[in-house]
């Protein structure tokens, strides 16, 4: 089954033995999958990411729960540009809540705030739909689809003949392998195109013929092609006589 083809309720199982498979193909590891950034995406802690992938964690306490521990990490995480953390007042103001509201979920005090909320929240700090909703494994499986994804168009350009559906993803992957993909990219744009078997067999038709036959048909070829000249650029102008 191809790891684009499962629901994510229950896909990650399939998608971390996809990626394996490509890994290994490539002749690469699993170094060049890069925690950290499943880590920002996801939510989740390195160590958390990596026994996910391992298939020695599941799920652990309700989303409710968590929604606490996401909203602080992306407090720490999606900062200012200047780098300091979004103050209540203004994480209120732009998800359109109250400056209570968002102190009484970033300390538990309030557990579920609602779609709407969770929606809001979401857009203010910029991650996808559903950041606040997901579980564990639903939240790494997405992730995973973007390194699944680049993982594929690699293997195609290095030419592995692996022909897999990519995997659709909207945001950028794994920096590491993101280098790899760029760098055979670069190597299969360098490579000289094949010749065209037809145009190699008409140049050498042209070659073959004697001098006079090459004048006679080479006007007719530059016709063809849009490249002879125009004919009145050849004619005498009327009433012009040479000297």
């Amino acid at each position: 089954m191809d790891a684009s083809d499962v629901d994510p309720a229950d896909g990650l199982q399939a998608v971390v033995a996809a990626i394996d498979e490509l890994l290994r193909d490539l002749d690469l590891g699993r170094d060049v999958i890069d925690l950290d950034h499943l880590s920002h995406r996801t939510g989740l802690t390195v160590p958390r990411v990596q026994a996910l992938l391992d298939h020695t964690g599941e799920d652990s306490g309700s989303v409710q729960d968590s929604f606490q521990e996401r909203l602080v990490f992306l407090r720490e995480t999606r900062r200012k540009p200047d780098g300091k953390m979004y103050t209540l007042d203004e994480i209120g103001a732009g998800a359109g809540i109250s400056h209570g509201q968002v102190g009484y979920l970033l300390n538990g005090k309030r557990k579920s705030p609602g779609l709407d909320v969770t929606r809001k929240l979401e857009k203010f700090f910029e991650v996808e739909p559903g950041f606040f909703t997901a579980t564990e494994r639903q939240a790494l499986y997405r992730a995973l689809q973007s390194t699944h994804e680049q993982l594929t168009h690699l293997a195609l350009l290095r030419g592995k003949g692996i022909n897999r559906l990519a995997m659709r993803s909207g945001t950028c992957g794994d920096s590491r392998i993101d280098r790899e993909l760029r760098d055979a990219l670069s190597e299969a744009l360098s490579r000289p195109e094949g010749e065209d078997p037809e145009v190699r067999e008409l140049t050498d038709r042209m070659r073959s013929l004697p001098s006079r036959s090459r004048r006679r048909v080479f006007p007719l070829i530059q016709g063809l092609l849009g490249l002879a000249r125009p004919e009145t650029e050849d004619r005498p102008a009327p009433g012009w006589r040479g000297d």
